[in-house]
């Protein structure tokens, strides 16, 4: 998508000082078959909060019956929501899409599955008018109150030092309102001005699995965009609700970062390195059984049962030890897992690209020899042939002529 071409026309660039009521706002929302997240997202975004001028885009990503047809009553009875029905694509093409109807000068990126607090859009956009040198504002993703044990195990793991490392103020409301980078900003709570948006010829990669806006940020970063991180700025986030879904989720993170690194090398940190390190060397514990060798695994081990206990005095449950025992490792190790297969997948489709060029280049060398080969091997039957003309032509010498009558 050309966006500079297609969110272009903003009445307010980043330079200029705005009132938060002139500044007009545009939601933009994914979904596909989370009918009844929808709906609660839907129901704490389409408030008296929400300005009346509001644009609510919410971009089916395939076909969803179901949830096309709630959105089409729920437009109905709310004119702020616009639906886009699209095929089935990745997110970010999805929300490509989705940014070809934007209107507003601020567009707030939600995630089908957040809720969120009163207060939300009118504090966006008061920073916004407050600080016209700022283009892009986030906030934390917090469980939700309703959760589970298990959901809100999940959500400690995730704001955790030891489980996200420097990337876990997406998920943990803390500090003061700061400069931030793609560090603690995340897609699920994200406003950007269009102004900024419309600096790029494209908003989001849509080749890439997930993380998509960390590549965003990066750009807009590169060209001096300001960025901040509001803790107050909040909405909750459901989490997986099994063991085999968190894998999962995690595992695409891993996938998304080493996408990161080949759109963006210099934004691959060494903190996360360390999860794919450590399982190959978890895998070289098969050949290598030392008591030295064993020491950074008594560490790792040591590490987790000092961070479960912290967790479950945090969750005032002592009996979710076992649970967040097996969360962190699991974290980490899908984590690490996820960047080495995309790793791999890379290496493979790089070599094999790299095959199919030397190929190719083998077969053009050849055909030029052969083309070589064949325009000398022309050129000499003509040079033959134009010599047998000149001595059929001229006249012969005595001797030949001798040679002819005197056998």
């Amino acid at each position: 998508m050309d966006t500079a071409g297609s969110i272009s026309g903003c009445n307010h660039s980043a330079g200029q000082v705005a009132t938060a009521d002139r500044l007009r706002l545009s939601v933009v929302i994914v979904t596909y078959r989370r009918i009844d997240a929808l709906a609660s997202c839907l129901q704490s975004v389409m408030t008296p909060d929400l300005p009346e001028d509001a644009q609510v885009i919410v971009a089916c990503n395939g076909p969803d019956p179901a949830s096309q047809e709630f959105l089409a009553a729920f437009a109905i009875r709310d004119k702020r929501l616009e639906v886009v029905v699209l095929d089935a694509q990745s997110p970010a093409g999805a929300r490509n899409a989705a940014l070809r109807r934007v209107r507003g000068d601020v567009i707030h990126f939600l995630d089908d599955d957040v809720t969120v607090e009163p207060g939300l859009f009118a504090r966006a956009l008061r920073t916004f008018a407050a600080q016209p040198e700022i283009g892009v504002i986030g906030g934390p993703n917090l469980t939700p109150r309703e959760s589970s044990r298990f959901q809100r195990c999940v959500g400690q793991v995730l704001e955790s030092p030891l489980g996200s490392a420097t990337v876990r103020y997406r998920y943990h409301r803390g500090g003061e309102v700061r400069r931030a980078d793609d560090r603690s900003l995340i897609l699920c709570n994200l406003a950007i001005r269009r102004s900024e948006l419309s600096k790029l010829n494209s908003a989001f990669q849509e080749s890439v699995i997930c993380n998509e806006e960390n590549i965003l940020l990066y750009e807009l970063a590169a060209l001096g965009t300001g960025m901040l991180h509001d803790p107050g700025l909040a909405v909750y986030h459901r989490r997986r609700s099994d063991l085999a879904a968190f894998c999962r989720q995690v595992f695409r993170y891993g996938q998304g970062r080493w996408q990161n690194t080949v759109a963006w090398p210099r934004s691959l940190s060494p903190v996360f390195l360390i999860p794919a390190l450590f399982l190959f060397y978890l895998v070289t514990l098969a050949f290598v059984r030392t008591t030295t060798y064993l020491m950074p695994l008594a560490a790792y081990l040591a590490l987790v049962l000092g961070f479960s206990i912290i967790e479950a005095v945090r969750a005032r449950d002592v009996t979710t030890v076992p649970l967040f025992m097996v969360l962190f490792p699991a974290c980490h190790g899908s984590y690490g897992a996820g960047f080495l297969r995309q790793l791999g997948e890379s290496s493979l489709r790089a070599l094999a690209s790299r095959l199919t060029l030397l190929r190719s280049s083998s077969r053009n060398h050849a055909s030029r020899i052969e083309l070589g080969q064949s325009y000398s091997s022309s050129a000499d039957r003509r040079e033959g042939m134009n010599t047998g003309l000149i001595r059929e032509s001229s006249p012969p010498t005595g001797e030949e002529r001798g040679s002819a009558i005197n056998p």
